[in-house]
């Protein structure tokens, strides 16, 4: 290449450098060459044909982002395309779904080639099209009104507006105790990627043009969100109770979170945060649901394994939203025991609350292959054994997340066969501790002559039938979402059911070998004994 071509080619950049910075300053400036000196609030504010928008800004707070110095874009609809809004009734979160949908972050004039995706402040996506006459399917009536904050564009209609399932739950006259059990857990947050720096302060922190969003721990959590059906990245299938719906699960429900606390207005807080909670942890599914009756199981975002899933869903109004498909139901149809009512299972080899006093007890940790000739659930099981011949050896395990209600309690037994060793049984007894209605710790006593384990074969010993806990001990999903968040100390994280194995056999029975002092548990299982 030579000299002269490559400073033709060197000025054709360049000169397509200044033209691009031209076209960008022009932007800046209003048709008369000169710089804006009015918001886009300050214009919207004097414009009478945008006399209702201006209103519904106001209401839903949209003034001050309005009024800053961020760059952003409005689309504002004229006044005829808002006549049938009610401006004297309505709240600020409808007027917030109104208003979102039409402003975006930075400049967006009609220049921008059609089908580019927007993204706007309420997260939905637009696009101009025809050449920049209509923007997310509504016709621009003028357009690339400077201010000196963006750029304004009115347009002929509203922007079609399509609900995200947040929004549908959130705005529909007949789901409003759901809507006001999931509003209760929005915040406003900085958002530092969105936000301008401005300057530095006197301790040379940098001092920002701030940006605030949304933000549902509830749905945002990362390990404990129960998934983002508030913004528009991702697809889910949600069951959204009528307001009829919640109060019969309600209902239902809440006489199983009794809690005791000395303070009555904590008690009636947590079992109200709890039994909601109940509700809505199993609501939402990732993906289309398309047909559940062609379905053979489902797994909720709060990890339930639904077996039924035409029996979840039927009678349910499918709608469809801009992230997903919406079950509007009068009839919450859980299985207890596979959503809220879960059996408690406790392993055996499980280490966090399981004590022993090694005084006289010694505990050995097992695993099998899957060519087991016992099947031993999750391949471990442990086995316990007395440190000297007079000792009566036992483990004690705490028992989560107990409902106030009725169990039968059970726990499977490993026998000696899986060790080659068919002749070793033992005779067993037991010991639940719990919290009484008063909050005093009560113990309850298990003696049987029949508590005894088999040599040959795996046994579930029924040890306790129809037993009820007056008071629920349970940790929910806000709990480890403030406790990772650092605001739950671990000491506070207690459980007050207790349940104890030891072995009862007398000097006599172990001296003619009837029986040995040594077992092995595999499980523990608490099963809720209630009815759908």
């Amino acid at each position: 290449m030579t000299i002269k071509n490559k400073i033709l080619i060197l000025f054709v950049l360049l000169a397509g450098f200044f033209i691009s910075c031209q076209n960008e300053q022009d932007e800046h400036y209003n048709r008369s060459g000169e710089l804006p000196d009015k918001t886009l609030y300050e214009l919207m504010k004097q414009d009478e044909s945008l006399s209702k928008f201006t209103k519904l800004i106001e209401v839903a707070g949209y003034d001050t982002l309005l009024s800053s110095s961020q760059t952003l874009t409005v689309w504002a609809p004229v006044d005829d395309a808002l006549s049938d809004v009610n401006m004297t009734t309505i709240t600020k979160d409808q007027a917030r779904l109104i208003v979102g949908n039409h402003i975006a972050r930075f400049s967006n004039s009609t220049a921008i080639p059609s089908g580019k995706l927007i993204r706007m402040a309420n997260y939905k996506i637009y696009a101009y099209s025809t050449g920049g006459a209509a923007f997310g399917g509504a016709t621009l009536l003028q357009h690339d009104i400077q201010a000196k904050n963006g750029i304004l564009h009115t347009i002929q209609s509203r922007i079609p507006y399509h609900y995200n399932l947040y929004e549908y739950a959130k705005g529909m006259p007949n789901t409003t105790k759901l809507a006001a059990f999931l509003a209760s857990f929005e915040e406003e947050r900085f958002n530092e990627a969105l936000s301008i720096p401005i300057d530095v302060d006197d301790s040379g922190r940098t001092v920002y043009d701030t940006v605030t969003t949304f933000y549902n721990r509830l749905f945002d959590d990362p390990d404990f969100g129960l998934g983002t059906i508030n913004l528009e990245d991702s697809i889910f299938t949600m069951l959204v109770p009528t307001d009829q719906a919640w109060d019969a699960a309600y209902n239902k429900i809440y006489p199983y979170f009794k809690v005791y606390n000395k303070n009555p207005k904590i008690v009636d807080s947590l079992q109200r945060v709890q039994t909601s909670l109940a509700i809505v942890n199993d609501l939402i599914y990732r993906g289309l649901v398309n047909n559940p009756s062609a379905l053979d199981t489902i797994v909720s975002t709060g990890e339930s394994v639904i077996r039924d899933p035409a029996g979840l869903f039927s009678g349910a109004t499918k709608v469809s939203a801009s992230n997903g498909l919406i079950y509007e139901t009068n009839d919450l149809r859980y299985n207890n025991t596979e959503t809220w009512d879960k059996f408690i299972r406790v392993e055996g080899e499980n280490t966090f609350g399981r004590t022993i006093n090694v005084t006289t007890t010694a505990l050995f940790t097992r695993s099998v292959g899957s060519a087991s000739v016992v099947p031993v659930s999750n391949s471990h099981y442990i086995e316990i054994q007395p440190t000297n011949t007079t000792a009566q050896p036992m483990v004690t395990f705490e028992i989560p997340d107990v409902l106030s209600g009725k169990y039968d309690v059970y726990v499977e037994f490993i026998p000696a066969l899986i060790e080659g060793n068919a002749k070793d049984s033992t005779k067993l007894k037991f010991n639940l501790s719990y919290m009484n209605a008063n909050g005093a710790t009560t113990e309850r006593p298990i003696i049987a002559n029949d508590f005894v384990t088999s040599g040959t074969k795996k046994i579930k010993m029924k040890v306790l039938s129809n037993f009820e806990f007056p008071v629920s001990n349970y940790y929910d999903r806000l709990w480890m979402i403030d406790y990772y968040e650092g605001k739950n100390d671990i000491s506070s994280y207690k459980f007050t059911t207790k349940f104890t194995i030891q072995t009862n056999v007398t000097q006599a029975e172990l001296n003619i070998n009837k029986f040995s002092r040594k077992f092995r548990v595999d499980r523990i299982i608490f099963e809720s004994i209630r009815k759908n």
